[in-house]
């Protein structure tokens, strides 16, 4: 059974006449939750600048098609 191998689970409450919710709704329902909870608590969950920024251009590196040829090319014109 998919319970028996999960590492936890949780129930999300219903009202009205839903009889269900699909992954990307419950999701939403949970991240909500979660994220209200962490800013109400004194749990430091927030990144630094540094932690941001790294995030932020690891997230760029991965986006952009040619971007050894650019960081290449301005690693050049820096020389």
């Amino acid at each position: 059974m998919m319970l028996e191998q999960a590492d936890g689970h949780l129930k999300v409450p219903m009202y009205g006449f839903t009889e269900s919710l699909n992954v990307s709704v419950a999701a939403a329902i949970v991240l909500q939750d979660v994220s209200t909870r962490m800013r109400k608590s004194d749990v430091d969950w927030e990144l630094n600048e540094a932690e941001t920024n790294e995030i932020y251009l690891g997230w760029l590196q991965k986006s952009i098609k040619s971007i050894d040829a650019i960081m290449e090319r301005y690693d050049n014109e820096e020389s």
